[in-house]
């Protein structure tokens, strides 16, 4: 998915599933958070 697309088919969630996340998922989240831009780098 290139940037453009990625744009066009956002949404904004409101609902959720009351179901624990796996760990990995949330690591895999975490680790892509790390290299995401910030005011401090």
């Amino acid at each position: 998915m290139d940037i453009f697309e990625a744009i066009q088919t956002r949404r904004s969630i409101r609902r959720y599933l009351d179901k624990p996340v796996p760990r990995e998922i949330i690591e895999e989240i975490l680790d892509a958070a790390r290299w995401a831009p910030s005011a401090h780098n």
